[in-house]
């Protein structure tokens, strides 16, 4: 059995009795891969809880930390998409230059390309991503952003990030080598941060933050971060 990237329990950020969002660390698949030996973010936490059904029903990339949502209840499977769908997804990052304007939106069609990388053609799945800049570090070369999905392809704040020329620090896909005079990061610096989700119909939306990582803190300096991030962007 390989070792876990979770030794630690994993934290749960809201729970009722059908659904739930958990914190996901980075380097750990969402799901099964084809390596059996290997653990997977899923698993531990249906250990965790102890219970017989937890249903996945969003992702994050292996590197990507944060916010996964889960269904407890098969009966609510629906309702569970349906929350996903409503719901507002925001993402904490890191990128390579000083991004401006302050505030931007990115909108563009994209299909597979090779080696998972991401291309844009006529024809593919639009995806559109909101990004806001919350700190420009100009002397090390840096800015950290909040970007709020709009759709879900996959990759796509990576993608528009790199397309834009500010790729995320310690991306492997979509940035070219990262030369000595740009901070470093052992991973993809790309963290589910808030998710603002109305779990029953008719009520006000729960606002689930979820603190960054230890790899973000030297990035962050002073900069405040909790669960204010919503008032960044209007909430429906």
């Amino acid at each position: 059995m390989s070792q876990t990237k979770t030794a630690t329990p994993i934290r749960i950020f809201y729970q009722d009795s059908s659904f739930l969002f958990a914190e996901k660390p980075a380097g750990i698949p969402v799901h099964a891969t084809k390596d059996s030996r290997r653990e997977n973010f899923s698993d531990l936490l249906q250990k965790q809880l102890g219970i017989d059904f937890l249903r996945t029903v969003n992702r994050l990339d292996l590197e990507t930390s944060g916010l996964v949502f889960f269904c407890k209840d098969p009966n609510r499977n629906k309702e569970a998409d349906r929350i996903l769908k409503e719901s507002v997804k925001l993402y904490l990052c890191v990128s390579r230059g000083i991004v401006e304007p302050d505030h931007f939106t990115e909108i563009c069609y994209l299909k597979d390309g090779n080696k998972r990388v991401r291309k844009v053609f006529s024809g593919g799945d639009k995806a559109i991503t909101e990004f806001k800049v919350l700190h420009r570090d100009v002397p090390e070369g840096y800015s950290i952003l909040l970007a709020k999905l709009h759709t879900g392809r996959r990759h796509q704040i990576r993608f528009h990030l790199g397309d834009k020329g500010f790729p995320i620090l310690g991306d492997k896909i979509y940035s070219d080598s990262e030369p000595g005079n740009f901070p470093s990061a052992k991973r993809s610096l790309l963290h589910a941060i808030g998710v603002s989700a109305v779990i029953r119909e008719g009520e006000k939306p729960e606002l689930i933050f979820c603190p960054p990582p230890e790899e973000f803190r030297k990035f962050l300096g002073g900069i405040r971060l909790d669960s204010s991030i919503f008032s960044r962007f209007p909430i429906k």
